[in-house]
């Protein structure tokens, strides 16, 4: 009887990670022959372009796989099976908070052969029903926001109303700071008034911290998710903070406010004592960089 209750624990535990969905993203699948007949015990091996590391599993009983908690970036699936051609897709995005659906066919044969799939191609999440809006780097490098601060990017989510600015307003309907910030998966909400805690003047013993965008990858926000991310009926906003790579990369900015390049306002009259428009000066500067220490081990990415 312990032994009974012990393996239908074991079974509600793997059905729970097979459809769960947290901060980091997945890539699942099914791996077919050219009859539409499941393949199971192929080999699957999911590479990270970025950092060179493997992951490997192997195909259930049903043909299907799954990597689950994989950090954001671009990826290569390979697929192995006894009597099949090998096949290899490349370029498999894999965004935070997102499931990349990947069906998969083999052929019968030997000769080894490589499909490659378009980054920006959109594939249709089966797995959950998780709406997920997410902003990748480009995008969020390129919108203007004052201070560029990252809380105001809740506001081209799709179902935001009310004021961006610090994170107050309402998601879905939801009461005003009803959402769960997070920072690559961990907690980022002020105790006090339930807003981002970075980025703000420091409440509740929370000292005033200034993330900088350059130092952000995505960002993320689900709604109608699943109950690991929890805590608030508003959805899940997540921000996945850049790493290092194999490669060199890195970014320098600066960015100027000065009332020497703006319109002047209708409301100012100069005067004797006020001669020219009040001074409004505001810099934001700095650098992020990474790169491998050890490749394909230990990579560091510094942002000021």
């Amino acid at each position: 009887m312990k032994r009974l209750l012990e393996a239908a624990v074991a079974l509600l535990l793997m059905g729970i990670t097979g459809s769960a969905q947290t901060f980091r993203g997945a890539i699942n699948g099914t791996v077919t022959d050219q009859t539409g007949a499941v393949l199971a015990g192929a080999a699957v091996k999911a590479t990270d372009t970025g950092t060179g590391i493997v992951l490997s599993t192997v195909t259930t009983g049903d043909g299907q796989f799954a990597f689950q908690d994989l950090p954001a970036g671009t990826y290569q699936v390979s697929v192995t099976s006894s009597g099949f051609t090998p096949l290899t897709v490349d370029k498999v995005p894999v965004t935070a908070g997102g499931v990349y659906t990947l069906p998969v066919t083999l052929k019968v044969g030997q000769q080894a052969t490589a499909v490659e799939v378009s980054a920006a191609a959109v594939q249709i999440d089966t797995t959950t029903v998780t709406q997920t809006n997410t902003i990748p780097d480009e995008s969020l490098q390129n919108i203007p926001m004052n201070g560029r601060d990252f809380s105001q990017l809740i506001a081209a989510v799709p179902g935001y109303a009310g004021y961006s600015v610090g994170g107050f307003g309402s998601l879905n309907g939801t009461r005003a700071n009803q959402m769960n910030w997070q920072i690559d998966g961990t907690d980022n909400n002020d105790f006090w008034h339930n807003i981002p805690a970075v980025n703000q003047g420091g409440v509740s013993g929370i000292a005033g911290v200034v993330m900088p965008l350059d130092a952000i990858d995505e960002f993320s926000a689900q709604t109608q998710s699943n109950a690991e991310t929890g805590r608030n009926a508003g959805g899940t906003v997540n921000l996945t903070i850049k790493s290092g790579t194999n490669s060199l990369h890195g970014t320098a900015y600066y960015y100027n406010r000065n009332e020497f390049y703006a319109a002047s306002s209708p409301f100012f009259v100069p005067s004797a004592e006020f001669p020219k428009a009040p001074r409004l000066r505001n810099e934001n500067y700095g650098f992020t960089g990474g790169g491998p220490i050890i490749k394909d081990r230990t990579f560091i990415f510094p942002r000021l």
